[in-house]
Parts: structure tokens; sequence; C-alpha cells
């Protein structure tokens, strides 16, 4: 049976944590050197090359002042700014993808999956990634 995860779990399985574990959509290590990013696994566009995920033309007016999108955009910033732009990735499954607001049916640590920001409106938050590199096991 594959293992259940907290979202706190699967970010502190890449040594990171958010700011509270009810509403963070994001994490950083103590040392600055990771950022962590929740993703909904419905949103990959994998018709790109590379895969990519973007944020953008949703409804923003539903999360732009919830403290979860603040603290996501604090770290997007602190990763184009200090991590070259590359974040881990926390996959998240939607329990109703047509829902608004979302919840969470399950979550799990991509452990060979890094993104790298290319856009970020600062002032909404929305972005745009791409896949840097999903490395092979072994």
């Amino acid at each position: 049976m594959p293992k259940v995860w907290s979202l706190a779990a699967a970010f502190a399985h890449f040594g990171a944590s958010g700011k509270n574990p009810r509403w963070s959509w994001s994490a950083r290590s103590s040392d600055g050197a990771i950022v962590v990013l929740t993703l909904w696994r419905d949103e990959f566009d994998y018709t790109t090359k590379p895969v990519s995920y973007s944020s953008f033309g949703h409804k923003v007016d539903l999360w732009l002042t919830r403290p979860g999108n603040k603290e996501r955009l604090e770290n997007l910033i602190w990763a184009r700014d200090r991590c070259n732009g590359r974040f881990r990735v926390v996959v998240t499954v939607a329990e109703d993808i047509s829902a608004d607001p979302r919840k969470i049916a399950s979550c799990a640590p991509q452990e060979r999956m890094i993104m790298r920001l290319v856009e970020l409106n600062e002032t909404t938050g929305e972005f745009r990634a791409e896949l840097v590199e999903d490395r092979p096991r072994g």
C-alpha cells in the first residue's frame, strides 16, 4: 500500500517546512537552499517541451489574499533570487478538480522532479514553471 502523506510530511521529506501546516501551499528549508511548492496533478501541461505548469488564467480573486498564496509568492521570489529559479514539487490530487476552492485528496513529494520558475506576477502570485530535471532512479 502506498504511503499516505500529509503536506507537512511531504515538505519535510525535502527538509523544508511551511509557516503553517493548515494553510501553507509551499515551504522552504531552514538554510534557504530548498523551496518546495504544491502543484495540482491535473494542471501539468504534458503537451509542452519541457513539461510545464501554470497558474495563470485561474480565478485569482478566490486565492489572492489567502495566506498560502502570500507565502507561496515569498517562496517563489526566494527561489527566483536565490535558487536559480528551481524548486522541488509535492504533487497534490484534488478531491474534485472543478471545485473552488479545491480540497486535497492526496499528496506526495516527487523525488525526481525539479521545476524552474520562468514567469511570475509579483502582484497576484500567478506563475509558470518548467520541468528541468526528472532524474532516473538509481
